[in-house]
């Protein structure tokens, strides 16, 4: 943020979600989101003249279904499930905890 540049943080609430964070419970997870803004903040990061952002992912797929949903599926109908569990391996997923 020092440099002048705007830094978006992106909460991945959905994402905590499907993954099954703080037991599935959406208000919680919701909860932990707006915790982390704080320790951001305590860390040291500037949180003045709107040079950070924090975007929630339900709002922005919610906000821009008609564009985020087509394409997912677009994606989603060019995989297959062994080309989905390879890259999950690659990102530190074991198989089985896919």
């Amino acid at each position: 943020t020092s440099s002048n540049g705007v830094f978006i943080f992106w909460v991945a609430d959905w994402f905590a979600l499907m993954n099954d964070k703080m037991g599935g419970d959406l208000d919680k997870i919701k909860v932990v989101g707006e915790y982390l803004k704080q320790v951001w903040a305590a860390s040291g990061m500037n949180m003045d003249d709107n040079k950070v952002i924090f975007k929630w992912a339900s709002d922005e797929i919610t906000n821009n279904a008609a564009t985020y949903w087509p394409k997912m599926l677009d994606i989603a109908s060019r995989f297959n499930i062994t080309r989905i569990k390879k890259c999950c391996q690659i990102m530190g997923r074991l198989e089985g905890n896919l």
